[in-house]
């Protein structure tokens, strides 16, 4: 759910598909969901109303006749391990995104034989993640165990002993509930702001035609992109193809072409006023062919790690940016930015700088 970076959510009739499929040809499934939570029911809607489209027809995510009892996880979709019939299925499940980034703990759904050998790799490897994270989140979960509470908060009243009672599963999923309308905010924030500048109209010189003055607008796509159904990404691709220089021979001979255009892109951004800064979609390309084929031609916006005023201001700066690389039109600028980059990427080599690609 919410894959990284395509922030794409598989529905449940996928998700069946692909469960027939592995166990057709005896395939074991690593389901690893950290995102699972948070799903966007509101982004189709959105989507279609800021591009003036027909509301889509509303599909229950979750049409199984097993439930959780609980509204909110029954209208997500649901994971593979609820349609699995024969063990293949290992989900992983994570604290990070939903308590602490840094607490990196996280729990094995899957059947008692491969939770047994996954319990002996982690005895002769990791030997297990920090026991205090572990107390710490346990006890806000489920609250203090009976031994705990004879014994380390013997000391304490009994009404402050009966105060600390965790969020218990109910607590929880009103957590987790809250913490999908905080995300599912920002992601529409973000999108309707790049909308916003998806586009760049420009008015051709008017002609004197009789009596009338007449002037050609035209309308190019700078940019495309889905509003994500989940996670914490929206994964974007740019239409370098559209750029007046695209594919236009450098001061040496070189040819300006998408990858050159997309580290123009990235290096002018950070410059003021824009100050934003990206994830180019060539380090998530799978093969090295992905990167130089298309990767070059995506960048990774994130929502989650900013602050509102931030996501604002950083989305409107990125379309600004984008709207005004587009008005480059001199090759010795673009130039200018590849040189930077190259030595950027020549410092960081040396150890002079660290440098890294993250969310806006």
């Amino acid at each position: 759910m919410g894959h990284n970076p395509t922030s794409g959510v598989l529905s449940l009739e996928r998700r069946r598909e692909i469960y027939e499929i592995c166990s057709r040809y005896d395939v074991i499934i690593i389901e690893d969901d950290p995102y699972w939570y948070l799903q966007f029911p509101s982004a189709e809607v959105e989507e279609a109303k800021a591009r003036n489209k027909p509301n889509p027809e509303f599909k229950a995510a979750n049409t199984l006749p097993k439930k959780s009892g609980h509204p909110f996880l029954d209208s997500l979709v649901p994971s593979f391990l609820n349609i699995d019939f024969d063990g293949r299925v290992v989900r992983l499940d994570t604290f990070s995104k939903t308590i602490a980034p840094g607490c990196r703990l996280g729990w094995v759904t899957t059947t008692p034989a491969i939770a047994e050998r996954i319990i002996h790799v982690g005895e002769s490897g990791t030997q297990q993640p920090s026991g205090f994270v572990q107390v710490l989140v346990a006890e806000s979960i489920m609250g203090p165990q009976p031994e705990a509470a004879t014994s380390v908060f013997a000391s304490r009243t009994r009404a402050e002993q009966r105060l600390f009672t965790g969020w218990k599963t109910e607590g929880w999923v009103r957590w987790i509930a809250g913490l999908r309308g905080e995300y599912e905010r920002r992601m529409n924030t973000m999108c309707k702001l790049l909308e916003e500048h998806a586009y760049q109209l420009k008015q051709s010189t008017p002609t004197r035609d009789g009596d009338s003055d007449w002037g050609v607008i035209t309308k190019t796509q700078l940019y495309e992109f889905e509003w994500p159904r989940g996670g914490m990404f929206l994964w974007l691709k740019i239409h370098f193809e559209a750029h007046p220089l695209f594919m236009a021979t450098g001061s040496q001979g070189n040819v300006i072409d998408g990858p050159a255009l997309s580290t123009a892109l990235m290096m002018f951004l950070t410059h003021k006023p824009y100050l934003v800064l990206v994830s180019p979609g060539m380090m998530f390309s799978a093969t090295p062919q992905i990167a130089v084929e298309r990767g070059w031609a995506y960048y990774r916006l994130c929502f989650a790690a900013e602050t509102d005023e931030m996501i604002s201001a950083c989305s409107t700066r990125f379309g600004q940016g984008v709207q005004k690389f587009w008005r480059i039109k001199k090759i010795a600028e673009l130039e200018a930015l590849l040189d930077e980059a190259t030595g950027l990427e020549a410092e960081e080599a040396d150890g002079l700088t660290n440098m890294g690609w993250i969310g806006c």
